[in-house]
């Protein structure tokens, strides 16, 4: 699979790279924004340059399916427009099977929406749901 992602063989890839495969083989992880954070948060654990090595290529893959699962989660309640509202945010709680009172729903949104503009975007919703629900083995992977 590495020499598929790397198809230039320079034995680093980049974001288009990983798009690249992305597309053209798995469909299913094809989606921009979890693309996105799964290599920035590759790169900034790895050597901080800007292309993954084939060393930090275990931790693009779970990344990759990690990032993508929160964006399914995301996208389900998410009104085509990238952005949740409170109601989507309540939703996504509800679908992550999380118990809370409207109250308790409200400050968490309040504490995930930093900037207090009354939406979240995908990269806030992606460091609260992993600071919230994060597997054990990917635990270094996320923020």
């Amino acid at each position: 699979l590495w020499d598929r992602l790397d198809f230039n063989g320079n034995n680093i890839v980049s974001l288009a790279e990983i798009d690249k495969l992305a597309v053209e083989a798995y469909p299913l992880l094809n989606h921009k924004p979890a693309l996105m954070r799964a290599y920035k948060k590759t790169i900034r654990d790895g050597n901080k340059d800007d292309w993954v090595q084939k060393k930090e290529f275990k931790a693009l893959l779970g990344n990759l399916f990690y990032f993508n699962k929160i964006y399914w989660i995301f996208d389900q309640v998410d009104g085509d427009d990238r952005r949740l509202t409170f109601n989507e945010f309540k939703k996504c709680l509800t679908l992550c099977g999380a118990k809370v009172s409207a109250n308790q729903a409200r400050q968490e949104f309040a504490q995930v929406d930093k900037n207090g503009g009354g939406i979240i975007l995908f990269d806030e919703f992606c460091a609260y749901f992993a600071s919230r629900s994060c597997p054990e083995a990917l635990t270094d992977w996320v923020n």
